[in-house]
Parts: C-alpha cells; sequence; structure tokens
C-alpha cells in the first residue's frame, strides 16, 4: 500500500517511507528519516537527525523524535536515534539522539508504550515491553 501524507506536513528529500505509513496533519520530518510499514504520525509530529522507525509504530501529537541532545558537550556530532517496532509514543513525548561520550546511540526496542510527556534523554538503551507513565524522565 501506498503511504498516506497529509498535503499540511513537510518532509525533506532524504526521508525515506515504508509501505502504508501514515503522515498526520503539521508533522515536520528533516533529516536522514527512515519509517518502516504501517507507522503512524497523528499530527504535529517532530522527526530529526539520524533517525530510523521500525514498523507498526503510532506517535500521537506534539512529539519530538531524534532532537538534538540536551547536553551542554554536544557538539552537533552525526549521532542517531534507533527506534524498533511495535512502540506507542503518546502526546509531548521526547526522545534525543545519542552523544560522543554514550556511544553516538539511543536505542528503543520493541513493545514499549511511552505515556504522556515522558523524556527519553541521549545515549538510554530502552529494552523490550515496558511502560513508561506519565511525564518519566530517563536521562
Amino acid at each position: 500500500m501506498i503511504s498516506q501524507v497529509n498535503p499540511n506536513s513537510f518532509i525533506s528529500d532524504k526521508v525515506q517511507l515504508g509501505k502504508n505509513v501514515k503522515i498526520g496533519p503539521f508533522c515536520y520530518l528533516d533529516g536522514s528519516i527512515k519509517i518502516g510499514d504501517n507507522t503512524e504520525l497523528k499530527s504535529h509530529v517532530v522527526v530529526s537527525g539520524n533517525t530510523s522507525i521500525g514498523k507498526n509504530n503510532v506517535f500521537y501529537p506534539f512529539s519530538n523524535i531524534g532532537c538534538d541532545p540536551q547536553d551542554l558537550k554536544f557538539e552537533g556530532e552525526d549521532s542517531y536515534l534507533i527506534i524498533g517496532n511495535n512502540n506507542t509514543f503518546r502526546e509531548n513525548v521526547t526522545i534525543s539522539k545519542g552523544t560522543k561520550i554514550g556511544g553516538m546511540k539511543t536505542i528503543i526496542e520493541n513493545n514499549n508504550l511511552f505515556m504522556t510527556g515522558v523524556h527519553i534523554a541521549h545515549d538510554c538503551i530502552i529494552g523490550n515491553e515496558n511502560i513508561f507513565s506519565n511525564q518519566v524522565t530517563l536521562a
């Protein structure tokens, strides 16, 4: 199936979309981004940087995915965010990409639920089948 992209969203030429990806209104995707099959960005979602998103993920409004780390030592290095399959990211979730000191990667594996306002800081590694309650912060 062909991906569905709302005309009010911006997607840079570097973004690669899988099959049946749904991009709702007012999303902004800019960077070296890969999005797997059957993933949905509801609306007002920002995805940036070197971000790889697997299959069957759902991102709710106002999530900021792959943003620069909140680390004064970050100097714009080419770091990564890797997200697996079957994850749900509720409203206002933020996830930063990695830093030099932390191995250059933030990793989220499969089947996780991130409730409203969760922040996953740079260099975190999240395994499988976790639930993060509202406003949880990992650093």
